[in-house]
């Protein structure tokens, strides 16, 4: 499959987040529960979503060791967090992304087009990925739409001289 790679601006972005530790054999049932207790605590307190949602990937997976991601709920007013969770806003920025469409687990594809792309480019990552989940829980697996995110800045240009 072809990823295209397409590079804007991000507005900041307002977010009930958690940051837990997980292994990649359970990610899925982890993130479904986590995604599920903030989108049950938000509807139940009145804050409204204002996008979907994504997942910070502060470590990367390594066989089945644990790593570090942060769920987010984007939400278009400050509310209060169930325990355990935080409303922080996330700052602006511009971003990499490519849409993968496929299950969750070929997504490695869109990763090594992103990083094959980055060494491409005159660009620097700046900070952990994101995935961005457009599709609903119930959409067959190749059907499912996941756009990945990559914070970059432009590689600065060495003097002349």
């Amino acid at each position: 499959m072809e990823h295209e790679v397409k590079v804007g601006h991000r507005d900041a972005i307002l977010v009930i987040s958690r940051r837990r530790s997980v292994r990649l054999s359970g990610i899925g049932p982890a993130m479904a529960q986590a995604f599920g207790e903030v989108y049950g605590y938000a509807g139940a307190h009145g804050a409204q979503p204002s996008g979907p949602p994504f997942v910070i990937y502060h470590g990367m997976p390594s066989d089945d060791d644990p790593f570090d991601i942060e769920v987010c709920a984007p939400v278009a007013r400050a509310v209060g967090a169930p325990e355990g969770w935080a409303v922080t806003e996330l700052p602006a920025g511009t971003f990499a992304t490519l849409l993968h469409v496929g299950p969750y687990d070929t997504i490695g594809a869109a990763y090594s087009a992103m990083m094959a792309w980055v060494e491409a480019s005159s660009v620097t990552v700046v900070g952990p990925p994101r995935e961005v989940y457009l599709s609903e829980p119930d959409t067959p697996p190749e059907r499912i739409r996941t756009v990945v995110e990559f914070p970059i800045a432009e590689a600065p240009v060495p003097a002349a001289g």
